[in-house]
């Protein structure tokens, strides 16, 4: 049966969609994922307003999709495995639009844009749109995004579709039919808008292209000139339209408003009629004149519109008052500075201080909000002022903040002195391309050494690039013979041996060779989806995160070179071969996305993970009812909201984001009830804390320090005591003491059970104090201070135990320990800090946290299934250790040792070693056995934990010298252990085990004991 090669490529399509979507189907999270997805998951399912500058266009698809699985299935968690497909289904829609880009370009290297391919070149070109494409969905990066509910995956294919659109324009004939097909591009770029800007990033290329079709003797200078009107599409797109027309909205509105009394939105009047009027001017211009080239840019330039008009979505749904209404741009003097994302604010890309430039003066813009029935002044945008001197060229080391400025200065080895513009270029080539883009990009396409986060270059421990060639790897991060079970069988250890990255330079350069236009716009492409990215974002050393998946364009764009290869192969083999070249050809291609699939399947699918829902249960179910709690960071936050308006999971206790409740807007939202949790009370009227109202408050005790009663302090604080800075600006009052006292029902607590009436340390009156070094306080403390006096003693109040110490306000030893929250309670029982950092806080209410750990918390699927645990999980499982940890020693200090002994059997129970490879924290829950007398399971675990720090000594002792430099505190926690269980076994008295562990260790102990190392706690 003969196939045309239209149907043969149709068909290789929707095979590769097939196949990419049953895995990345079969691997997508059953329920939330960490970080934004709780958040995006949640925004989709109810329509809510997620952070700047929203995605209207993956809500809405997203919202489809959890309507559709609503049809299916009454399990709550089908919403987000919904949201978590929908990503699967676009990874798998740009896999097919990347096959079809790809055989495109084959297309054209083997017959041109006139015949169409037979025999052996239909089955290379579709080979390679194959190889390519499945390359595109099993590359690591993309899989990452492609298995959760957050908006690259959908970026991606708005990104891959816009290529195909404009490849598929460029392949057909030249005549205005074709043209249908540049309008699609724009319009598939207008969506993405909704979702992500990526697809602008296309631009540049697709302009080349156009050039190269429409110019009958293509130049360099041309093809550079054609690039430049791709750039000044995107910074037209970006200034006329996304914030052209909210600016213009914001104006009209206020005019209107303020001016004529009209309505609030009226000013939407008048943006539609002049854009509407454009482009029917536009389009009537270009019939009158028969300019077809005006009017398809006037209707382009109109889809664009059109589709913009999906943030139509972020005001309704705002005004809604959603609970999760982040920024509530509810009006068009809101939606400005949301969709131009000012609150993360702006790192400069041409030219701006260095990390260490001091401010001359602080420039302002006003910000309008709705007061009453018009807009009023309500807030100011702020900026620093920077002498000229103090600024340099291609700015690369800006942020002060978090102790960057001694980490740029490591990067650079210049511990002191200004940084030059020299120095900035070695930065941004150390750094930011050579760890943040090339050690990404190597990952994809050669192998990845582990999970662990990389923060070094110099560092050989943590999330290098290998080769898988163990011989070749040994020279960058150590002998690999020797290396320990647990690393050796990381699921995070994918071995491609290059062959992807070989097979990508191959058709790189054969595409150069036969099609060297086509190569430059592809090029470009690549280019700017990467290095591009890097040099916008300006990424500062140490992010929160791993941020290879931003550059899922720029690893596609390689894709496509690994599909030629195809096509590249086959021209070395056809002569000699003949009939089986192409098909042979595609076999040895396809090793490639066969390498991708069969070694990233481990860590990358998550089939059976449901660690980020049953953590943040966790951390809900440790709260007692109706109560409050503070969080921090995005994963003890955003995967609480998922559990709790998507799951339905205590939707009783109020979550207070720590990060978020500086801000106005956020503090009105805690005012109001939300699903079955009340308003939170609050004293300071939201009036006095609009805007730029109290965001910092310095202390200044004009007749000295003395305590007061915190609802004085916070009476005093809502009220105007006008306070100059000597700047020229006044603070709206003044903090008049550091030190408050907060009178307790102690009763309530009492009958409320959260604390028994026999207790000695019980107190009437907490006494709190800010610290001498508290200078100022700023909207955040303030606001906490209102809740807490508001609050305490009606609802029970918690800080997790995910929070920094900094925020608990001085009240460390009024908190109990239930779980993974702290409660107030009117105990003072001295903290044990040094321990066990913010967990060690207070007390513990052992009998009530026992009966949490053990009845109502959940282990996320890792203490049944060999799974891979993702680093971003360590904040959340160090706490649940360390909280175990305080417990059990606590139980053996109540005299339960049958409770410490259940409770130690539980550990080793949910954190099997299947997935947590033995450690310090091993040993420390070992001790709890020793300490309860319960001899032969301590003896067990020492000989378990003692093989497997063997085998860490026996490979620190096959480095060199250099290398033994970075893996040093890895070895040192591995002595600390080993010294640890040395005193377990004396306390034991077991003679014999001492002499085994001695034997077996004697070679690799030092001469004293490191007292700096973290022994057993107490």
């Amino acid at each position: 049966m003969n196939f045309s090669f239209k149907t043969l490529n149709n068909l290789a399509g929707w095979i590769t969609f097939g196949i990419a979507a049953i895995v990345l189907g079969l691997a997508a999270e059953p329920t939330g994922s960490l970080w934004d997805c709780g958040e995006f998951i949640s925004g989709a399912y109810k329509l809510q307003v997620v952070h700047p500058p929203g995605a209207p266009i993956f809500l809405l698809v997203g919202r489809l999709f959890t309507w559709v699985a609503g049809l299916f299935s009454d399990n709550p968690s089908t919403i987000a495995y919904a949201v978590n497909l929908l990503s699967a289904f676009s990874t798998a829609f740009a896999g097919l639009f990347v096959c079809w880009s790809t055989s495109i370009l084959a297309r054209l290297i083997l017959v041109g844009r006139e015949e169409e391919p037979e025999g052996g070149q239909a089955i290379a070109a579709v080979g390679a749109g194959v190889v390519a494409g499945l390359c595109t969905a099993f590359t690591s990066s993309i899989w990452f995004s492609a298995v959760e509910g957050e908006v690259y995956a959908m970026s991606t294919f708005f990104t891959a579709m816009t290529l195909w659109a404009m490849l598929k324009w460029y392949n057909l004939p030249d005549n205005a039919e074709a043209d249908r097909w540049l309008v699609f591009a724009f319009f598939s770029t207008a969506l993405s808008i909704g979702v992500h800007l990526l697809s602008l990033l296309t631009f540049p290329a697709l302009a080349m292209f156009y050039y190269f079709k429409k110019a009958k003797k293509p130049t360099v200078m041309g093809t550079l000139i054609a690039a430049a009107v791709g750039v000044v599409f995107i910074v037209a797109i970006q200034k006329l339209i996304i914030a052209g027309i909210p600016t213009m909205w914001a104006s009209f509105d206020k005019f209107m408003v303020n001016s004529f009394g009209l309505p609030f939105y009226s000013g939407i009047i008048p943006v539609f009629l002049i854009f509407g009027g454009a482009i029917w001017y536009g389009l009537n211009r270009a019939q009158k004149t028969g300019n077809g080239l005006l009017q398809r840019i006037i209707v382009a330039l109109g889809v664009v519109v059109v589709a913009y008009l999906s943030y139509g979505m972020v005001i309704i749904r705002a005004s809604a008052n959603t609970p999760i209404n982040m920024n509530d741009p509810s009006d068009p003097m809101r939606l400005l500075p949301y969709l131009n994302r000012e609150q993360y604010g702006e790192r400069p890309l041409v030219r701006g201080p260095h990390f260490d430039a001091q401010p001359v003066g602080i420039d302002s813009e006003d910000r309008y909000g709705r007061v009453g029935k018009k807009y009023a002044v309500v807030d100011e945008k702020v900026e620093y002022e920077y002498a000229s001197g103090e600024k340099t060229l291609f700015p690369r080391m800006s942020d002060y903040s978090q102790g960057r400025p001694a980490l740029y200065r490591r990067w650079i080895d210049k511990p002191s002195g200004t940084p030059t513009f020299a120095d900035n270029l070695e930065f941004f080539w150390k750094y930011q391309l050579g760890w943040m883009y090339w050690r990404y990009f190597m990952w994809n396409f050669s192998g990845r050494q582990n999970g662990e986060q990389g923060y070094y270059a110099w560092d050989p421990t943590a999330g290098n690039w290998i080769t898988g060639i163990d011989a070749i790897d040994a020279g960058r991060i150590g002998n690999q013979d020797e290396l320990p079970d647990f690393q050796k069988t990381n699921q995070g250890r994918n071995k491609y041996y290059m062959i992807p990255f070989l097979l990508g330079l191959l058709g790189m350069f054969f595409h150069y060779r036969t099609k060297p236009k086509d190569f430059a716009a592809i090029m470009a492409l690549f280019i700017i989806t990467g290095i591009g990215i890097i040099v916008y974002s300006n990424q500062p050393p140490n992010e929160p995160r791993e941020r290879d998946y931003v550059l899922a364009g720029s690893f596609f764009t390689y894709c496509i070179w690994i599909g030629l290869s195809v096509v590249a192969i086959w021209d070395m083999l056809n002569k000699s071969l003949k009939g089986l070249a192409a098909p042979l050809a595609t076999v040895l291609a396809l090793s490639a996305p066969l390498l991708m699939v069969t070694q990233n399947w481990d860590d990358h699918s998550r089939a059976h993970h449901f660690a980020s829902r049953d953590y943040a249960s966790n951390f809900l179910n440790s709260c007692a009812p109706n109560a409050i709690i503070f969080t921090y960071g995005d994963n003890d936050t955003y995967p609480l909201w998922y559990c709790q308006e998507v799951e339905g999971i205590r939707t009783d206790v109020r979550v207070v984001n720590l990060s978020l409740i500086a801000v106005d807007w956020y503090i009105a939202q805690l005012r109001r009830a939300v699903n079955n949790s009340p308003a939170i009370d609050m004293s300071i009227p939201q009036e006095q804390i609009r805007g730029y109202k109290r965001v910092q408050i310095p202390y200044f005790a004009p007749r000295g320090e003395q305590e007061m009663d915190i609802r004085q302090v916070l009476k005093f604080l809502g009220e105007e005591h006008k306070q100059e800075s000597g700047s020229g600006r006044a603070f709206d009052t003044y903090l008049p003491t550091r030190k408050m006292s907060i009178p307790v029902n102690k009763q309530w607590f009492i009958d409320n059970k959260f604390v028994s009436a026999s207790d000695s340390t019980l107190v009437d009156t907490m006494h709190i104090d800010l610290g001498r070094d508290k200078k100022y306080i700023i909207k955040d403390e303030l606001a906490m201070l209102d809740i807490i006096a508001s609050n305490l003693g009606k609802r029970p109040i918690y800080w997790a135990v995910t929070c920094r110490e900094d925020k608990l306000l001085g009240m460390e030893d009024y908190l109990q320990l239930e779980g993974l929250g702290l409660q107030v309670v009117p105990k003072k029982v001295k903290s044990q800090q040094d321990a066990y950092g913010i967990i060690g806080s207070g007390g513990v209410n052992a009998d009530q946290m026992f009966a949490n750990i053990m009845d109502k918390w959940k282990w996320g699927n890792f203490d049944k299934e060999r799974s891979y645990v993702d680093r971003s999980y360590m904040p959340s499982l160090q706490t649940m250790r360390v909280s175990i940890i305080r417990l059990a020693r606590q139980l053996v200090v109540e005299g339960k040792k049958d409770k410490a002994i259940a409770l130690v059997d539980k550990y080793f129970e949910v954190f099997p070693k299947m997935n947590f490879p033995y450690d310090q924290f091993t040993a420390f829950m070992a001790d709890i056995y020793v300490l309860s007398g319960e001899k032969e399971k301590a003896k067990s675990k020492i000989q378990e934990i003692a093989n497997d720090m063997e085998q860490q000594f026996r490979f620190y002792e096959s480095l060199n010298a250099d290398f033994k430099k970075g893996y040093k505190q890895d070895n040192d926690y591995a002595i600390s252990t080993v010294q640890n269980l040395m005193k377990m076994a004396a306390n034991m008295q077991d003679q014999a085990l001492l002499e085994e562990l001695d034997t077996k260790f004697k070679a690799y102990m030092p001469g004293s004991s490191k007292g700096a190392l973290p022994q057993l706690p107490n």
